[in-house]
């Protein structure tokens, strides 16, 4: 055998062995991506609920849908609810789902109980409430536009994945912080909580099918990243996704 032939026999074997690598390279990080990316709780699917409402001449089909905002892993039951997530990090978080499947071209009412503190916020404008029907959030029983800016405990924060041709959807609701005293959360005014937190509940307009994110505009992470990091930057506590479906 001449030694171009030799040379070029042991390019084809190099190339079939690189090849081969690559695939095993590809499939290992499409299996751990998959892992990572995988909802850790399940998804949360909104309750379609009968009849319709008329929205500025049209009329829309309605769903609900209920979440609760926690300072740690304790504090579900500590407030009566049986069915809490469990996390791997005693984190503040979204529960008992941070994946939220909502029905497409709906009148949507979230209801949110939130029963941690907080502090002031970074950014004021996520004190306000935007993109809701009527521009307004109830809390406690009161409709408001706003809340002060250092009453704050965590915002919804919905919004849109830029790089994706689909419909604009834009939510924010700040939740109304739990004031603290020398042992602990104080109580509050709101019966639906056993007066231990805030409900709010707010209603929007969902558009065509997408896939959407949501977060909290608090800084309520550890002191890395500006306070930005831990529950903030990690995916089933602090942030989530909606599925418009």
């Amino acid at each position: 055998m001449s030694d171009s032939t030799m040379t070029g026999t042991k390019r084809t074997a190099s190339a079939i062995i690189a090849v081969a690598l690559g695939i095993a390279v590809v499939g290992s990080l499409g299996l751990t991506l998959h892992k990572i990316s995988a909802d850790p709780h399940g998804k949360l699917y909104a309750t379609k609920e009968s009849g319709t409402i008329n929205v500025a001449g049209k009329d829309y089909p309605k769903a609900t849908i209920k979440l609760g905002v926690y300072a740690d892993n304790a504090q579900p039951k500590d407030v009566g609810v049986i069915e809490a997530k469990v996390n791997k990090q005693d984190w503040v978080h979204f529960g008992p789902s941070t994946h939220l499947v909502l029905p497409a071209n709906t009148y949507i009412t979230m209801t949110i109980r939130a029963y941690d503190g907080g502090e002031r916020l970074n950014t004021a404008y996520f004190a306000k409430v935007v993109g809701t029907v009527g521009g307004t959030m109830n809390v406690d029983g009161k409709d408001v536009t706003s809340i002060p800016d250092d009453k704050v405990e965590h915002t919804f924060t919905l919004h849109g994945i830029p790089s994706q041709g689909q419909d604009s959807l834009f939510v924010n609701i700040p939740l109304m912080k739990v004031e603290e005293g020398d042992n602990g959360f104080l109580p509050t005014q709101d019966p639906g909580t056993g007066m231990k937190g805030h409900t709010v509940t707010f209603s929007f307009l969902t558009k065509g099918k997408g896939e959407y994110v949501f977060n909290c505009e608090y800084p309520c992470g550890d002191g890395t990243y500006a306070k930005f990091g831990a529950a903030m930057s990690t995916y089933g506590y602090m942030s989530g996704k909606v599925t418009v479906a």
